[in-house]
């Protein structure tokens, strides 16, 4: 597991961004997310970028295939998980009636139990993310650092968007507002998909070039 200590690094940092970050404590408007919340993101991009490459790195060499399949314990949708775990722990800590115990228990069972499969991880070929659609979000990541920063950053949005779906009667809502939700839904999901095939092709790309 030479890898395990690159994740529980990788997972600080990811902390430390989540509370530079504007996130609202209550539930806002999808308005709010995409004006606001939006922005800095992408004025934090490359610095962040910058403090996820100075993690010690990985070992140089590729893991070797083993002979049980990934299957869907690919490097990308391992991420994937990993950072919506990230972000539901950040808000069971800051936000509503706050659950320190709650959000210790999901880190100490379902964060290190992905972090050590991410750490053991080899690489696969399943890719049940494509949908067939017409949208193309044009997801842009040269590193493994901006795919991940791409992926935890675009699941952060889309649960910040959904909140407020949970709180309102969507039938209450005015009709331009829920066709705002779908477009942004089915934009930021193609997107998150896009990212998630680029955490795959990006982290397998960085080993030897360390």
């Amino acid at each position: 597991m030479e890898n395990y200590q690159y994740f529980i690094d990788l997972y600080s940092k990811s902390k430390e961004l989540l509370n530079k970050l504007p996130i609202e404590l209550t539930p806002q408007a999808l308005d709010n997310t995409l004006n606001k919340l939006k922005p800095v993101i992408e004025a934090f991009e490359a610095e962040q970028v910058a403090v996820f490459k100075n993690i010690p790195h990985f070992k140089e060499e590729k893991p070797v295939s083993n002979q049980y399949s990934q299957g869907l314990n690919t490097i990308g949708m391992l991420t994937d998980r990993f950072t919506i775990l990230l972000i539901r722990e950040w808000c069971l800590r800051n936000k509503g009636l706050k659950n320190n115990e709650k959000a210790d228990q999901l880190y100490d069972t379902q964060t290190t139990e992905i972090m050590k499969a991410m750490a053991e991880a080899r690489q696969g070929y399943s890719s049940l993310n494509s949908k067939v659609t017409n949208i193309k979000a044009d997801a842009k990541a040269n590193t493994w650092e901006a795919a991940y920063y791409g992926l935890l950053t675009t699941n952060l949005l889309l649960w910040e968007s959904q909140e407020v779906l949970y709180i309102k009667d969507i039938q209450s809502l005015p009709v331009e507002e829920i066709r705002d939700y779908i477009k942004w839904f089915s934009f930021g999901n193609i997107l998150r998909n896009e990212y998630i095939e680029l955490c795959e092709l990006r982290y397998w790309d960085s080993f030897n070039k360390i």
